[in-house]
């Protein structure tokens, strides 16, 4: 119900709603917490700790780089578009954050191996050990942040996170 309880602790006095309440009140508890995680990730709270943890003196943009660098690269060449697509930024803003990352040593540009009139860009030996140690590092704390989950509640988060996550990824194309 709206007020957060389910059907099992109502009082049986108390009036029950028609499921489409009950839907619309569980949308609502996933819409707030969709913005909570959304502020959350604006402010890149997870990111900014692992690479202060680790020392890493990057901002985080430029680790959002590092990440679409790895994962564009499984495809072909990754160009500044690409990084621009797979970040969210526009063509301009991705170009000054490669070069950052560039500058930094975590980038390096190379030769495309498909048209050589233009460069692709690739991790360096550094760019592949940061994003090694960052993912370990933010998965070790996601791990401590669900500790006290079930591997069963655990499990079917990760299930429904990856079905919701494909959804928006629609949404997003679109």
């Amino acid at each position: 119900m709206a007020d957060g309880r389910d059907m099992e602790t109502m009082n049986e006095d108390e009036p029950v709603g028609t499921a489409e309440d009950g839907r619309a009140a569980h949308v609502a508890r996933v819409d707030e917490s969709l913005g909570r995680i959304r502020r959350s990730m604006a402010r890149r709270s997870l990111g900014r700790r692992v690479l202060t943890d680790l020392g890493a003196g990057v901002d985080a943009a430029v680790m959002e780089v590092v990440e679409a660098i790895a994962r564009g690269g499984d495809e072909s060449d990754v160009a500044v578009g690409t990084v621009a697509g797979l970040v969210g930024v526009d063509p301009s803003q991705a170009s000054r954050l490669v070069a950052s990352a560039v500058k930094s040593g975590l980038v390096a540009r190379v030769a495309s191996q498909e048209d050589g009139r233009r460069s692709a860009l690739r991790l360096t030996e550094s760019g592949q050990t940061l994003l090694r140690e960052a993912r370990q590092h933010k998965r070790a704390l996601l791990g401590a942040h669900f500790a006290a989950w079930s591997d069963e509640d655990l499990a079917d988060f990760a299930r429904l996170l990856e079905r919701f996550a494909t959804i928006a990824r629609r949404d997003d194309a679109g």
